[in-house]
């Protein structure tokens, strides 16, 4: 559409001086677009103070060489993502495309030294708006790191990230009692005849849901048991004289309880009783120990809002573990906490993490 012509007698009138009101005159700011009045005055001096503010405004205004503009980096963020690793395993790289996905539609266009806090934030609110607080805090730790490379490769001289407030998550899981523990232990057959064992070798390990589903009888040997966690690929090594006082059962116990089931398997966790689709003595699915887990927690009559999970046993093994007050609990699931621990603690797969019992 063309440009809507002016009034013959404001043509020679300088940028940005209005009349709204015969009379009444106003200095509209080119970089707001906000009015200032000037008032009621005669044409002459509204332009005199119009013209000189103006050219005020042209002396604040940055100028750039024609060197500085053709060398300014044209990198946007887009290009940076291009640039993140999304690491080896599977669900990491799925996790981290997912996110790079949102961050590159959301801010992909802006360039790298061109971003600034404001557009991280908005990203941000946005999600938070549709109730995704966890996706929200994730989007936040991996735009974070996108801009410390952005840094490291020259494109960005500050992390606009970080001044961003961390998205508050709560978690609506409830933790698992050893009450509820043992009336769903006590439905586990119903549901599958390896559930027991399952959440026995859990209890007494600490371990997570993918390291029991994937423990070898290999890993059990002598006097210890050598563990490497799948999710942190941390090595634990624990003793198998471990002995959890609140059901009365050691590592060696359960252990000897899996292997008594009659069925030849390499895993500790495994199929009893055969089907086409799983055949005896294979490994359980993870997603099926949790289903299971969910099945028997649904007949011991644990209502489904806010129900625990199989992964709440881990949680349940530190704190009874933590109660019996012999056991470094800290060791034994496989936690390098703070940075210190991390730098100095980390053997980089040359030993595994020693378990002590008292």
């Amino acid at each position: 559409m063309a440009a809507r012509p002016r009034i013959r007698r404001r043509a020679n009138w300088p940028e940005n001086l209005h009349e709204p009101r015969p009379g009444y005159y106003v200095w509209r700011d080119p970089r707001s677009g906000k009015s200032t009045a000037l008032g009621r005055m005669p044409l002459e001096q509204a332009i005199f103070e119009v013209v000189e503010t103006n050219a005020k405004l042209k002396e604040l205004e940055p100028s750039k060489r024609l060197a500085d503009r053709i060398s300014m980096h044209s990198e946007t963020m887009a290009d940076l993502l291009e640039r993140m690793p999304v690491g080896k395993k599977a669900n990491t790289v799925k996790a981290r495309k997912y996110l790079d996905k949102a961050i590159r539609e959301a801010v992909g266009q802006i360039r790298c030294d061109a971003l600034t806090t404001k557009h991280v934030a908005e990203m941000l609110t946005a999600i938070e708006a549709r109730g995704a607080m966890r996706m929200a805090l994730q989007v936040r730790s991996r735009v974070r790191a996108v801009c410390r490379k952005g840094m490291a490769l020259g494109w960005m001289d500050k992390n606009p990230a970080d001044p961003t407030e961390r998205p508050e998550v709560k978690v609506q899981r409830q933790r698992l009692s050893l009450e509820a523990f043992n009336a769903i232990f006590a439905k586990a057959p119903e549901v599958a005849l390896w559930l027991q064992n399952a959440m026995l070798l859990a209890l007494v390990s600490g371990q997570d849901r993918s390291t029991i589903g994937r423990w070898e009888r290999s890993f059990s040997t002598g006097s210890e048991s050598v563990l490497t966690r799948v999710k942190t690929g941390v090595r634990i090594a624990i003793p198998n004289e471990l002995r959890m006082d609140a059901i009365g059962l050691s590592l060696a116990d359960v252990i000897a309880r899996c292997r008594s089931t009659g069925v030849v398997s390499k895993y500790l966790i495994h199929h009893i009783r055969g089907n086409p689709a799983a055949p005896k003595g294979s490994a359980i699915k993870l997603k099926t120990i949790s289903q299971k887990f969910t099945d028997a927690r649904r007949l011991a009559g644990i209502p489904d809002e806010r129900a625990p999970t199989f992964h709440e046993i881990r949680s349940l093994s530190k704190r009874l573990y933590l109660e019996q007050g012999n056991v470094d609990t800290k060791a034994l699931l496989g936690h390098l906490s703070d940075s210190n621990a991390e730098l100095y603690a980390d053997l980089r797969d040359l030993e595994p993490i020693k378990v002590k019992v008292n």
